[in-house]
């Protein structure tokens, strides 16, 4: 107690030079004998008040004084220094003072720390209280902040009390509500929950108030019990990391209790597809989305604004992504299959319709396939992925192909000298970089097809350090591995080894890292060397991974994921799970080669592939009846010398492929597949379908400048005052997002402009492509709080738009738009 008392008054004396203390129960009179302070005289009342008044009033050092007194106070009429205490200050040293004293709060606070005696008992509390506590703090400011101790929250605000405490209940956890009650902060909280939302009980309870405010906010057409507060309280409650899952949990239990699923089953998706509150109502979007895109009664416009709508809502990521971007994918797919009308004049004309827009309906087969899987719910999905199924394999693979098949047909010899040509690439894209003394890296990622080529240059424009550029290569055929790594390397003549598959580059043999190795050495006219992926990313880019590029000119580097995982037949149905590994896996490789000093990159394949998830029928399979002396039997080629086959197989001889060696090569028309025991059906390649055959060249050069830039949000606004409650705003994305305009994510929200969030929040990821600037408008309205036409009426207020932070879960101000507020005392009125 002496310390405490020692500390109390040494704090004291800072601001005051006389200090009176009276312990009137004579209890601290050996505290203030041992008493030790620095500058200050210690006077013991002892019928001597005439002596210490003219010490202090004669008093011209900087002495300061402590008057004690241990018997009681005398009547003001009978205290003879009451005019010195009217002065200066008095020391209390009941418990109740010394908490006062302890956390620098004035005497008139007594009340208070009395009513809540017990908040005290604890140091760790008060010791969290005193960092809140602010000079000038009301009675109601310090019980807030007692509140805020109690809950444990990091902020001191209604809302995150309460997002707190009903986190706490969900979890199962009671004792914060106990806490409240025990410390007296139960009736002081529920009354301020009464205020602001008009929540009124006999017996309140965190449960009981959600289950209001839930009700209310989802049955929008019902008379409202609560203020419409409570739909920012809900609002910010999901964006909140910390409590987020007692979101979670809270409103499964409400959705037990309210028998949310019976509504769901009789509300229209027009109306669900405005609730946030529950994930039933997800659950209910995607029926309704399959079902209406199973039976044609939706249209892919209409689908897309649905599932673009639910892209930010609280359940969409992780719970739903993978279903709304299954039904997404499945409608942009439908919808570009049912405008398709190609005719295919020439290889050439194939090569440039497929990049320029064909792929797209492989990328969006793939990126369906990815998310169905990634669901694991094959119950809901399951029917939307049958009829996936048949549109792409019947209406665009087999009846596209089979068009294609004709140019195939009519080719004498395929094409090895035209500068799309993947035996061209060596001299078209490697050589000129030898001839100017530049380093330039090839990464050969095996089995990457067109398609992927597109979604890794897209994903390489957003990591804006690199420039990259990317064109249509044409495989040789047969579009196996052997041969496509072969054609890749510089060479005068290829040929195929006599009984076997495998390819001679200018009579030496390319299979292997040594054997390509050597190759690039004898005929690449530069210091060149081949190297596995694997054992590339083990250098580290500053020491041994510098010194063995400086070592070569031009480097080869090869990596096998997407083809390893296809060609097993274990693992077969993941081949697209390794498509995504590979966009990664080569991002990685750029970066360690851009730390390494490199500039140059060249990202391409040896072939593509044909995939269907569904396993096959009798039907894509055909009987060749191959005759002649087979080297190599695969499900899309065959190998071997003077072989033929029935009208189902194109043949060429190795003179027509622009091989020197000799043999005949059989390829099945179509997508058809040979029957070949103990291989896999789905993935196969080696064929000349446009997906086994048009290859991604992607030049990329590291960055000098940027040369990518966010799309521009703006609105359109109209006035400059806020009348109501609610307030409509018009977004508008000022471009286009193409290749060198990327997304741009925002939130936005009505603030004061002392930083008060006065309404609910928009988030939106702004990544329109439309031309029509019409088309790149989106609206919404902000619900406005309770202090907009209270604290605030008449004051400028702000829409803030926030994006976020690169490598952070934070939001920095984008961009700001001034209002006034001007809003009725009507418009607080709920309707009655």
């Amino acid at each position: 107690m002496s310390i405490k008392i020692q500390e109390a008054l040494e704090k004291k004396f800072q601001d005051h030079d006389v200090i009176f203390w009276y312990d009137e129960r004579n209890e601290l009179k050996e505290s203030f004998d041992a008493l030790d302070l620095k500058g200050v005289e210690k006077c013991h009342i002892q019928g001597n008040e005439f002596e210490i008044k003219y010490k202090i009033t004669s008093n011209t050092s900087k002495i300061k004084f402590l008057v004690y007194s241990n018997i009681p106070k005398p009547k003001p009429n009978e205290n003879w220094l009451l005019d010195l205490e009217l002065a200066y200050h008095i020391f209390h040293t009941d418990q109740e003072a010394i908490i006062l004293q302890d956390l620098g709060l004035e005497f008139s606070f007594k009340e208070l720390v009395a009513e809540h005696i017990l908040f005290f008992k604890s140091k760790e509390r008060i010791d969290k209280l005193k960092e809140l506590l602010g000079k000038g703090d009301s009675h109601r400011d310090i019980r807030y902040k007692m509140v805020a101790v109690t809950l444990d929250t990091d902020y001191v605000n209604l809302n995150t009390f309460i997002h707190a405490h009903g986190t706490a209940f969900a979890n199962g956890n009671e004792k914060l509500q106990r806490d409240l009650e025990r410390y007296e902060l139960s009736g002081f909280y529920w009354t301020q929950i009464l205020n602001k939302y008009k929540y009124t009980s006999k017996t309140p309870s965190i449960y009981d108030f959600l289950l209001e405010a839930f009700s209310d906010n989802f049955n929008v057409t019902a008379a409202p019990k609560l203020s419409k507060e409570t739909r920012l309280l809900l609002s910010l409650w999901k964006d909140t990391i910390t409590y987020r899952d007692g979101f979670d949990k809270i409103s499964s239990q409400i959705a037990n209790d309210l028998q949310i699923e019976s509504i769901l089953n009789t509300l229209p998706l027009e109306k669900a597809i405005n609730d946030e509150l529950f994930k039933l109502t997800d659950k209910k979007i995607i029926h309704d989305l399959v079902q209406r895109l199973i039976t044609n009664e939706i249209s892919n416009e209409t689908l897309q604004n649905i599932v673009k709508q639910r892209e930010h809502t609280f359940w969409y990521n992780p719970h739903f992504v993978a279903f709304y971007e299954s039904v997404s994918f499945a409608s942009q797919l439908q919808y570009q299959i049912q405008k398709l009308k190609v005719a295919f004049t020439s290889l050439e004309n194939g090569l440039e319709q497929y990049t320029t827009s064909l792929y797209e309906i492989d990328y969006l087969y793939r990126k369906f396939i990815l998310n169905y899987r990634r669901s694991n719910q094959d119950k809901i999905l399951g029917g939307l992925a049958q009829k996936v199924e048949k549109m792409y394999t019947n209406d665009w693979l087999l009846h596209y192909t089979d068009k294609w098949q004709s140019v195939i047909d009519n080719l004498y010899t395929w094409p090895v000298k035209e500068p799309f040509s993947q035996r061209q690439f060596f001299k078209k894209h490697i050589k000129p970089f030898v001839d100017k003394n530049q380093r330039v890296f090839v990464i050969i990622s095996d089995a990457l097809r067109y398609e992927c080529g597109v979604e890794l240059n897209k994903r390489l424009a957003q990591e804006n350090r690199y420039d990259s550029e990317l064109e249509g290569s044409i495989a040789s055929l047969p579009s196996y591995t052997q041969l496509g790594m072969a054609s890749l390397l510089p060479h005068t003549e290829l040929s195929i080894k006599k009984g076997s598959d495998l390819i001679l580059v200018d009579e030496m043999s390319s299979m292997g890292i040594p054997a390509r190795s050597k190759i690039l050495t004898k005929n690449s006219g530069a210091r060149a060397t081949a190297i596995l992926a694997e054992d590339f990313m083990k250098f580290s880019a500053s020491t041994t991974g510098r010194d063995f590029v400086k070592q070569y000119d031009v480097i080869y580097i090869y990596h096998n994921d997407i083809d390893d995982t296809g060609d097993d037949t274990t693992t077969q149905d993941k081949v697209f799970e390794a498509v995504e590994r590979e966009f990664d896996y080569l991002i990685d490789l750029l970066k360690k080669i851009s730390n390494m000093n490199g500039n140059n990159m060249i990202i391409t394949s040896d072939h593509g592939f044909l995939y269907q998830y569904q396993t096959l029928e009798e039907s894509d399979f055909t009987e060749a009846e191959i005759k002649g002396e087979i080297d190599k039997l695969n499900r899309r080629f065959v190998l071997g010398t003077d072989i033929n086959g029935n009208e189902a197989v194109k043949s060429f001889s190795h003179n027509q492929l622009g091989l020197t060696s000799n043999g005949n090569a059989l390829v099945p028309k179509s997508i058809n597949r040979l029957r070949v025991s103990g291989s896999g059906s789905k993935f196969v390649h080696g064929g000349a379908s446009l997906q086994e055959i048009v290859l991604p060249v992607l030049k990329i050069n590291k960055k000098r400048q940027d040369t990518t830039a966010q799309v521009e949000i703006d609105i359109i606004k109209s006035t400059d005052k806020i009348t109501t409650n609610l307030l409509a705003v018009s977004f508008i994305q000022t471009e286009q997002v193409d290749d060198t305009i990327l997304e741009r994510k925002i939130k936005a929200s009505i603030q004061a402009e002392d930083g008060t969030l006065l309404s609910d929040q928009f988030i939106y990821t702004f990544d329109i492509t439309e031309e029509n600037q019409r088309q790149r408008e989106v609206k919404n309205r902000f619900q406005l709080t309770a202090q907009a036409s209270g604290k605030y009426k008449n004051q400028r207020v702000k829409l803030v738009l926030e994006e976020p932070m690169d490598r952070a879960n934070k939001w920095r101000v984008y961009k700001e738009y001034y209002y006034t507020l001007n809003i009725s005392f009507t418009n607080d009125f709920d309707e009655f």
